[in-house]
């Protein structure tokens, strides 16, 4: 108030607000745990049940593990440690899921880039976050931008039998666990890091207000670089449920919605009211729908909440 008497024209923005003293405040460490041990702990509890259903079957949660733990001593030999960018570019499948966990339990940072995105988005995103390594398949091989042709781990060519032992490292809730780059709608698109603090509380947070159960099976739409993505995986994974990964071909614009969610016998779907508004009615087996990506109009809400939790998760990013 002082800094603002004393200058009344100047700019409101520029007032400090706080002391010195405030500004210098660390915050204690968080007591979250990163979302690998979570997820192993998951593991141990629920070893034979199903945590991940694509087109080419389905892994349990012991399988899941096990794979995600071989792929992560293999990116160790090649020296990947904490905080070290891994590019992941991985079509939608259980290979997706076991690429981001195993560059997590290896300390890494995962950069997800959708193969179908246009080359130069991926060239400037790679040119940007710069990652030691990039994981693809060899289905997406082409996805990658040439001069990083000498960074390929292809994960589906890889010998996870034959994986070295590796000392894992130890993670801390404050080490950055993955990047995700905005649109760009604005202008450039810029990298954020975040980091695993707050992510098991997200993570809960979606299992309670969304009501996940180890009985559901979570639909994962999102585009395979968009930050919801990493939502989808979480609550699924972290409740003890199967996350549903379809081939592209079983899912909108190339399918109906209505068609994808009897087919994979979906639970839980999360889309955009554009995708959502194409069905006059959702099978009875969906018990949540959130729409998400843009904004929901009234009449939707009214046409598909009836008998079920609908939720508005519009604008977060």
């Amino acid at each position: 108030l002082r800094a603002i008497v004393d200058e009344p024209s100047g700019l409101l923005g520029r007032a400090e607000v706080i002391g010195n003293p405030v500004l210098r405040w660390e915050p204690a460490v968080t007591g979250g745990e990163p979302l690998p041990e979570l997820i192993g702990r998951m593991a141990a509890e629920r070893p034979d049940a199903v945590a991940v259903a694509d087109g080419a079957g389905e892994l349990s949660y012991s399988e899941l593990w096990d794979r995600a733990s071989r792929f992560a001593a293999v990116l160790r030999a090649r020296g990947v440690g904490r905080e070290r960018r891994v590019g992941l570019v991985v079509g939608r499948s259980s290979w997706w899921l076991v690429g981001m966990l195993g560059v997590s339990l290896a300390g890494g940072v995962f950069v997800p880039v959708d193969p179908a995105y246009p080359a130069d988005r991926v060239r400037f995103i790679f040119g940007s976050a710069d990652p030691m390594l990039v994981v693809c398949q060899g289905k997406t091989r082409g996805a990658v931008p040439p001069e990083f042709a000498d960074r390929l781990v292809v994960l589906d060519e890889t010998d996870l039998a034959a994986a070295p032992d590796e000392d894992l490292p130890r993670l801390d809730p404050r080490d950055a666990a993955y990047v995700i780059y905005t649109s760009g709608s604005t202008g450039t698109p810029k990298g954020v890091v975040v980091t695993y603090s707050g992510l098991g509380n997200l993570a809960m947070a979606h299992i309670e207000r969304l009501a996940v159960s180890p009985s559901s099976r979570v639909l994962q739409f999102a585009a395979l670089g968009f930050d919801t993505i990493v939502s989808e995986v979480m609550m699924a994974l972290l409740a003890g449920a199967t996350l549903v990964m379809p081939p592209d071909e079983d899912l909108p614009p190339h399918a109906s919605l209505i068609d994808a969610l009897e087919r994979w016998d979906i639970t839980h779907v999360k889309a955009p009211p554009s995708v959502l508004s194409t069905v006059d009615d959702l099978p009875e087996r969906v018990e949540t729908v959130t729409a998400a990506g843009e904004l929901c109009p009234p009449g939707l809400v009214d046409r598909l909440s009836p008998g079920r939790r609908m939720i508005n998760a519009y604008g977060p990013t």
